[in-house]
């Protein structure tokens, strides 16, 4: 009986360790751990849900100083990494094997987008973060926001010039403070949210119909063979694999 529960617990962490969710919450856990380093005069707040005009936004780190709003997305990823910064989709390769992710640097402008409607302030006051795991071997052109978690602080350190004075960063602290809506029963909801998201995305390609602009999705050929387009394309670049139909 002991044995067996014994195997019974080894197999649930085995599939814990495994789950994207379990991952990324450890990769955030290192840079939360990362970032309580930082001196003082930065405020750090972690695991933010935010919600704006009826949207959920979700941002893994905010660090508020004088020198800027930094917004920091967490990749807890091995393997290389290959993409660019304008890119739409990024790829993981594990010994071979190719997983596609949304760019993180897209990703991050929605979050600061978010934040910027909320705190009504420019854009150049917000710097966004993408930090991956050192188990991560970064391949191609991803620009400077792109880094390893163990590079977090020094990048956030490097800003000297203030551009917040101390009334504006207390307003900032006070206003993300006020709008977190960081519980459990929020994350629930935000996750359903994207599952909803995502099942409304499923349909709408199963149609044969563009999930971003609505026009129709027509077979390409393309340099590793065939693949669903939109027909609005080069306004409309969407792309989806024709074995994602079988």
């Amino acid at each position: 009986m002991i044995q067996t529960i014994l195997v019974l617990f080894v197999f649930i962490v085995g599939i814990l360790f495994k789950s994207s969710f379990f991952l990324g919450k450890i990769g955030e856990a290192k840079v939360s751990a990362l970032l309580s380093f930082l001196p003082k005069e930065y405020t750090v707040f972690n695991n933010v849900l935010l919600y704006i005009d009826g949207k959920s936004s979700q941002i893994d780190h905010i660090v508020v100083s004088a020198y800027g709003i930094f917004v920091i997305e967490t990749k807890n990823y091995k393997g290389w990494i290959f993409g660019s910064d304008t890119s739409r989709q990024w790829t993981q390769n594990i010994y071979g094997e190719k997983h596609s992710f949304y760019n993180p640097v897209l990703q991050n402008q929605g979050h600061i987008f978010a934040l910027k409607k909320l705190l009504n302030l420019p854009a150049d006051f917000f710097i966004s973060v993408i930090a991956f795991s050192s188990k991560a071997t970064l391949k191609g052109y991803f620009g400077e926001n792109v880094m390893y978690i163990s590079e977090v602080n020094g990048f956030i350190k490097s800003y000297t010039d203030k551009i917040l004075t101390n009334a504006d960063v207390l307003c900032v602290i006070e206003q993300i403070s006020e709008n977190n809506l960081s519980s459990s029963e929020n994350q629930t909801q935000h996750i359903q949210e994207i599952e909803q998201n995502r099942e409304y995305r499923t349909h709408r390609i199963e149609c044969g119909i563009c999930p971003r602009c609505g026009a129709k999705l027509v077979v390409r050929n393309g340099r590793y063979g065939q693949f669903m387009g939109c027909s609005n394309y080069p306004k409309c670049r969407f792309t989806q694999k024709i074995d994602t139909f079988l």
